[in-house]
């Protein structure tokens, strides 16, 4: 019966409550022995040993700095031989992008659409530029008097843009696509 007395108490809680709730500290847990240990303090921490001076000679610090000097050296001279390479390489495959450009499309048949159009195809008259318009209209009057009535009626288009309402036809084979929607 002691031993359950004890083991009850022990599962007892802490503290006990009362119809006001203020808790009431049981006895038997107030009361603990616990012996302070003094509290030992590393002096190693508090004062480290100075570290060992560094010797070295006085040889060897030299043709370190040697050596990096020479490092560096070879580094900026090759760095130079590659710069020069490059842009030699760069001369001999100077290609311009209209020489390999077939095909264009242009978004969009307004002023904007329309003055691209016209600047891209002047650059290169066997390229092919594809309007891709929305008003039938204007697709007509491009394709048969080169000509956009309701932006620039005082422009000739030249003869290598098309204009197609249709989006298939017009990115069919495309090399690039100029954007000249408006987007609000």
């Amino acid at each position: 019966m002691a031993s359950s007395s004890s083991s009850s108490s022990l599962l007892e809680p802490a503290f006990q409550f009362s119809n006001n709730f203020s808790p009431t500290p049981k006895p038997h847990l107030l009361h603990t022995n616990f012996s302070p240990k003094p509290l030992t303090v590393c002096t190693a921490a508090i004062n480290p040993p100075p570290p060992p001076p560094e010797q070295i000679p006085t040889e060897v610090a030299l043709e370190a700095a040697t050596a990096t000097t020479d490092r560096r050296k070879i580094v900026r001279v090759a760095w130079e031989k590659l710069v020069r390479w490059s842009r030699s390489l760069r001369l001999k495959a100077k290609t311009d992008v209209l020489e390999r450009t077939n095909k264009v499309v242009v978004l969009g048949g307004g002023s904007f659409g329309t003055a691209m159009a016209s600047h891209v195809a002047g650059r290169k008259a066997q390229m092919e530029v594809n309007m891709l318009v929305r008003d039938p209209q204007i697709c007509q009057s491009i394709n048969e008097k080169h000509f956009n009535g309701t932006y620039f009626p005082d422009h000739k288009l030249p003869d290598n843009i098309i204009a197609t309402t249709d989006a298939k036809t017009a990115f069919m084979g495309a090399d690039y696509c100029l954007h000249a929607v408006p987007v609000q």
